[in-house]
């Protein structure tokens, strides 16, 4: 059925319960998981060279952070997790990177690290849900 699935991961509670999700599918099915966080985007203009510097380490930090947490959790679930990160509009890059790796089941969290809009989904995965061309499973608690 799946052969190939990407879990969109960020750290957040909901991507916890989307990586446990895609985690037991993946080792059901004997899938290939990936896990792919798309952070570190910069929509405004720095000021300084140093500026960009300093948020170029704070990006990198954080996907180190992420990428250790998916190797102990690898270890626990018992499926091994391949970790890819990208910059820029997350669900525009969820989409495409689905594509591009053929991937065949995405799987997302109801909601991330924002909380700005709407009670059921988050904004990312509302987008993700709308545009990708393979399934899209929403993970709940």
């Amino acid at each position: 059925m799946y052969k190939h699935i990407l879990v969109a991961y960020d750290g957040s509670d909901g991507a916890k319960i989307a990586l446990n999700n895609a985690a037991h599918l993946a080792k059901c099915l004997k899938a290939r998981l990936v896990a792919l966080w798309v952070g570190g985007f910069r929509p405004y203009y720095h000021e300084t060279v140093a500026e960009i510097d300093e948020e170029t380490k704070s990006i990198e930090k954080f996907s180190a952070k992420l990428k250790k947490e998916l190797g102990l959790m690898s270890k626990e679930l018992g499926v091994d997790i391949e970790y890819a990160h990208l910059q820029g509009n997350p669900a525009k890059l969820i989409v495409e990177f689905a594509e591009k790796k053929g991937v065949d089941l995405i799987v997302m969290g109801c909601k991330g690290h924002s909380g700005l809009w709407g009670n059921d989904l988050g904004h990312v995965t509302d987008k993700v849900s709308e545009n990708a061309k393979c399934n899209v499973l929403i993970a709940r608690k």
